[in-house]
């Protein structure tokens, strides 16, 4: 029976892989004997949380739920980031069915390690979720993966060190370790891997930058310790191995702080916005503060490209704020060399903290992601045209030889044997 491997580059632009100055031995290895799309097309907001979480269900938010990395909680006023999982189970973030959870529901093995929004699913057998703060990691990883792990001599009171923009590497490291690991000792059908510093070091120093050059062939090689653990010989034999990412990325060079805006209106009692990053909502804090005169005020700002209100979110894949309260009353895209920041105080305009950035509408050139597969099932030396992220988990069930379920993506037929 087929098992898969499946590996997120968090931040793996489309644009690398026709970029010679990019060393991915082992990914042009698997290319050779697979298909890679010209591009990928993600779901907006162009970010971490929703991408995957659509690359595992092929629905868009408006159907799984995951609407940004970055929220208001209307009911506590404030704002949550959702990366790291630090606040919701899985069962609560997602509203649709994964790939892993009907692998599961078919009695068959699963594993996932650093994957987002997997927070204490219980459809994986083996799971070690992509948490960020030290505490959270201490207090919600399985027991039995804290055990197990900690009797293998990882440092386990270092991850939310690790964790931390800058040193991403260091946890990539250890999560390539992890995996080949579980996949030797749990044999899953199915096993879910995310890298993450090379969406890091691009936000700190910029898209085709020498340091995004350098994490590129970094990861290449963890991938490389990986299969090298899953046995290359077995692609032949029953086992298939995926590798996506969730977005491109775009250079920044100014940074729009809409909470700014707000204050000066005197709006900020009534109205919030919260970023993410090329992209973010404005919430209502008091019934009909973010309607068409405030969007109108919002789009005329320097660095804003567009405004959308809720009658539109429908056309972007998102639910509405009736629907899910996730969503905010407003949603804002930046314009090209722009973001968005949540501070409410200094100047309107300023430095982007960030030198590289996405979460723009996914259409965007440069926003296109990746999309690689090989092994049995899957074509040889094929390139397919543009895809979206909602059909690659149609086309993986295919491969894993599960049932058909409804999905909003299609089945690859193309990158299908």
């Amino acid at each position: 029976m087929a098992r898969l491997v499946l590996i997120s580059i968090d931040g793996f632009a489309a644009f690398y892989w026709r970029d010679p100055r990019v060393k991915a031995p082992t990914l042009r290895r698997l290319a050779e004997r697979g298909v890679v799309a010209e591009r990928m097309e993600t779901v907006f907001p162009s970010t971490t949380w929703p991408t995957h979480a659509s690359l595992v269900t092929g629905v868009r938010p408006a159907t799984h739920g995951v609407v940004g990395n970055y929220i208001l909680n209307r009911e506590r006023g404030r704002t949550e980031d959702l990366t790291g999982d630090p606040i919701y189970d899985a069962a609560v973030l997602l509203r649709a069915p994964t790939l892993y959870d009907r692998v599961h529901a078919a009695g068959r093995v699963t594993a996932a390690v650093d994957w987002p929004a997997t927070r204490r699913s219980a459809s994986l057998d083996f799971n070690l979720p992509f948490f960020k703060d030290q505490r959270v990691f201490e207090t919600q990883t399985d027991a039995r993966v804290w055990a197990e792990l900690g009797a293998l001599g990882y440092p386990l009171d270092r991850q939310g060190e690790w964790a931390q923009l800058p040193r991403r590497f260091l946890k990539d490291s250890m999560v390539a370790d992890v995996a080949a690991h579980a996949w030797t000792q749990h044999r899953p059908d199915i096993l879910l891997v995310h890298f993450l510093c090379a969406d890091s070091l691009q936000h700190l120093h910029g898209p085709r930058s020498p340091e995004a050059y350098w994490a590129i062939e970094y990861i290449d090689g963890l991938i490389g310790r990986l299969l090298d653990a899953v046995s290359i010989a077995s692609l032949d034999r029953d086992t298939a191995v995926a590798v996506v990412s969730d977005h491109g990325f775009l250079t920044t060079e100014r940074e729009v702080r809409i909470n700014v805006h707000l204050r000066r209106l005197g709006a900020e009692g009534d109205a919030r916005f919260v970023t993410n990053h090329g992209a973010g909502y404005v919430y209502a804090l008091r019934d009909g503060t973010a309607g068409a005169a405030l969007a109108k005020e919002l789009a005329g700002l320097e660095g804003v490209a567009r405004v959308w209100q809720p009658s539109e979110y429908p056309a972007l894949g998102l639910p509405t704020p009736d629907a899910h309260p996730h969503v905010g009353d407003l949603l804002l895209e930046a314009e090209d060399g722009y973001c968005f920041g949540d501070d409410a105080g200094g100047d309107l305009i300023g430095p982007s903290r960030y030198r590289g950035n996405h979460g723009h509408l996914g259409s965007r050139p440069d926003l296109g992601a990746f999309f690689l597969a090989a092994g049995p099932g899957i074509a040889r030396a094929r390139t397919l045209s543009a895809i979206t992220s909602r059909d690659v988990a149609p086309t993986l069930s295919r491969v894993l030889n599960l049932a058909p379920a409804p999905t909003e993506g299609q089945v690859l037929e193309q990158a299908l044997a």
